[in-house]
């Protein structure tokens, strides 16, 4: 059987992963500069160090933060299992292992609900003044 050259190269790039083409895929664990693990988060979900949340194995704590325009929220994986800070309608910041942090900056004022997708029961949101 023959298949068609576009159905090919489909069928290549999704054994291959599909995104990007090369280093580590979004989400996956790296080392930050103090040896702890890090989440390789999607662009939009850079920034420096900013208000914490904790991610416990099956909460966001607190659940609901309040941060000025400009400022920043870093989410810190402290529980045993991994989880994901997906903003409702995008972005994704990755997977977070166990020890993992990923922050993102808020430029715009408004409400941004977030959840995990490994389990969507844990629900969170940024409230920016």
């Amino acid at each position: 059987m023959r298949v068609p050259l576009m159905v090919g190269a489909v069928l290549a790039l999704a054994a291959l992963g599909g995104c990007g083409g090369g280093g580590a895929p979004t989400g996956a664990p790296t080392t930050g500069p103090t040896g702890a693990p890090t989440a390789t988060p999607a662009a939009a979900c850079t920034g420096t160090a900013g208000v914490p949340v904790t991610i416990g194995d099956f909460s966001f704590g607190p659940q609901e933060i309040t941060v000025a325009a400009g400022g920043a929220v870093t989410w810190a994986n402290a529980g045993q299992t991994t989880h994901t800070v997906t903003f409702d309608g995008g972005p994704d910041c990755g997977r977070l292992a166990s020890g993992a942090t990923v922050t993102r900056t808020f430029d715009t004022p408004g409400t941004f609900p977030y959840h995990c997708i490994i389990h969507p029961s844990m629900t969170g949101s940024v409230v920016v003044s």
